[in-house]
């Protein structure tokens, strides 16, 4: 009689840890579909953080050289001329222009990895357009740091020919 009711007592105690298991899997699935959901959010807000972060490192680094610009402007204006402050201007510009062109090499990277990157994760529609529309703003941020460049140059030139 023991061993019937203690085999009696270890179906049930089966039927009991299945059904637990079963709930746990239940749980376990649950679990790891909002884990994947806060990874994809994740990957999303990162890749809009350091698009826009990137896009306001050049556009801070446009609104510097144009800044200077405004500044060698004012001199010429003023008729401020002096052969060392165009020499400053001169070395200055050319800190920018070197300075652009590593900027330009690490567009070219940082494209091409945030283009990897949108690939790797299945994005929506919608957060796939807004993250393309952010890539394209790359693009704008450097032309207008190509013409405070350019602004910068001719600056520099017309102050030159007042010597």
């Amino acid at each position: 009689m023991n061993k019937f009711l203690y085999s009696i007592l270890l179906v049930f105690s089966s039927f009991s840890v299945y059904a637990q298991s079963k709930d746990s899997i239940g749980e376990i699935q649950t679990l790891v579909q909002r884990v994947d959901s806060l990874e994809h959010e994740l990957a999303y807000f990162k890749l809009t953080n350091e698009i826009k972060v990137f896009n306001l490192e050049i556009e801070m680094f446009a609104n510097e050289v144009f800044t200077r610009y405004i500044v060698l402007k004012l001199d010429i204006d003023n008729r401020n001329f002096d052969i060392d402050l165009y020499d400053a201007y001169k070395e200055n510009y050319e800190s920018h222009k070197n300075r652009q062109q590593a900027l330009f090499e690490s567009i070219k990277l940082k494209k091409n990895l945030f283009l990897l990157d949108i690939e790797t994760y299945n994005f929506s529609e919608r957060e796939y357009e807004l993250l393309m529309s952010s890539y394209r703003l790359i693009d704008y941020s450097y032309d207008s740091l190509k013409s405070s460049m350019n602004l910068l140059k001719i600056g520099i030139d017309a102050y030159k020919e007042f010597f």
